[in-house]
């Protein structure tokens, strides 16, 4: 069998299934149940809402829909779906946080934090997208100093060196709910 067949495999982490120890895939990895330990996928790792790990993870893509304690790393994208939780770090191309993570980001890209998404951490980028309804908790660095910090902490976890910001996005009443502005 040739590599390109290996990666179209998918290997299924079976609800019900408790593995404890590391986890290599030749294609990719969907996670059912429960891992503990390390993951290294060729292809995309996907954790279903059912699924719970406690483990870094490596892989091409990631898709989390249930519960991490451990870092991700993806040479692709990263995806937490609002029902999501992270504890633990990121490194990918480009993300979107629609869950819970507590932890630092770091992305050559975009990131892009959704209405449900809720970070405590600090962010680096080359752009970062803050939804309505959002809470970040953190520091924000962007651009040129976001660069050096991907290329000097590479395979580091590491605190990011910018000013602490909190960002809390809020609905806000339109201005027929709200009434006239004061003085009219």
């Amino acid at each position: 069998m040739d590599r390109a067949e290996d990666r179209s495999e998918v290997s299924v982490v079976g609800r019900g299934t408790r593995i404890e120890g590391t986890v290599v895939a030749a294609g990719s990895l969907r996670v059912e149940g429960e891992v503990k330990g390390k993951i290294t996928a060729e292809g995309e790792v996907s954790l279903t809402p059912q699924g719970r790990v406690e483990a870094n993870i490596r892989a091409t893509s990631i898709t989390l829909a249930g519960q991490v304690k451990g870092n991700l790393t993806a040479k692709g994208d990263i995806s937490l779906p609002a029902e999501s939780r992270l504890d633990g770090n990121i490194r990918a191309h480009n993300a979107d946080v629609g869950g819970v993570v507590q932890g630092n980001i770091v992305v050559k890209g975009r990131i892009h934090l959704g209405p449900r998404a809720r970070v405590e951490g600090d962010i680096a980028s080359e752009t970062l997208a803050i939804a309505e309804g959002a809470v970040f908790k953190g520091r924000s660095i962007m651009g040129e100093e976001a660069r050096r910090v991907e290329e000097t902490t590479q395979g580091e976890e590491t605190a990011l060196p910018a000013e602490r910001i909190t960002a809390t996005s809020v609905n806000r009443p339109s201005r027929s709910q709200a009434g006239p502005p004061p003085g009219e």
